[in-house]
């Protein structure tokens, strides 16, 4: 029972954070517009940007996008060293590689664009990251599989808002282009949890 006192505190956390995932970054991340006047791109408001143009929405995305693919790469990379069953190993192999993909497509859709490129996840999802290595064995299976279902939910909401209200057309594309495989994604971690349960 002590046991298992100590680890309600840190499984609460990380659901939490799973639950909140990286939504709460745009709104923590609000001014980011406003250190990109030197590259002398025009920010746009609106559904007809230019391709060289990108409202402050499509910036935020794109580099949430970009910290996101860095820590999925890190936590797929973990699970394939830590998880104890196929389903959740192979869900970690399938993650790195399509997001490396994404993160290298990503990376230079941002570096063309003037766009800040993140060399890291968000101090949160690090924290996340740190959180799930705690576990061992079917408990590290369980809260990685839990925390890429909840993780996926909220990618896949993320990039259909930035496919609906985002301005640059490429950064809308690669949102776009983005969906389907996220949807695969959540499949894949919710058939991993559910084979845990």
């Amino acid at each position: 029972m002590p046991h298992l006192r100590r680890l309600l505190a840190p499984l609460a956390a990380c659901l939490v954070l799973a639950l909140t995932g990286t939504g709460s970054l745009a709104l923590a991340r609000g001014d980011s517009s406003q250190n990109h006047a030197d590259h002398g791109t025009r920010h746009a408001t609106d559904h007809r940007c230019g391709p060289n143009d990108y409202s402050a929405w499509d910036e935020e995305w794109l580099m949430m996008s970009i910290q996101g693919d860095l820590f999925e790469i890190q936590g797929g990379q973990l699970a394939q060293r830590q998880a104890t069953t196929d389903k959740v190993r192979a869900l970690g192999k399938r993650l790195v590689e399509d997001h490396t993909k994404s993160l290298k497509d990503a990376t230079e859709l941002a570096e063309r664009l003037g766009i800040d490129v993140p060399d890291s996840p968000s101090p949160t999802q690090q924290w996340m990251l740190r959180a799930v290595a705690q576990f061992h064995g079917r408990d590290f299976d369980r809260w990685y599989a839990d925390l890429e279902v909840h993780d996926h939910k909220q990618d896949i909401k993320e990039a259909q808002d930035e496919v609906d209200k985002g301005c640059n057309p490429d950064i809308r594309d690669e949102a776009e282009n983005e969906l389907p495989v996220l949807k695969e994604h959540l499949q894949l971690a919710q058939d991993a949890l559910a084979s845990l349960t």
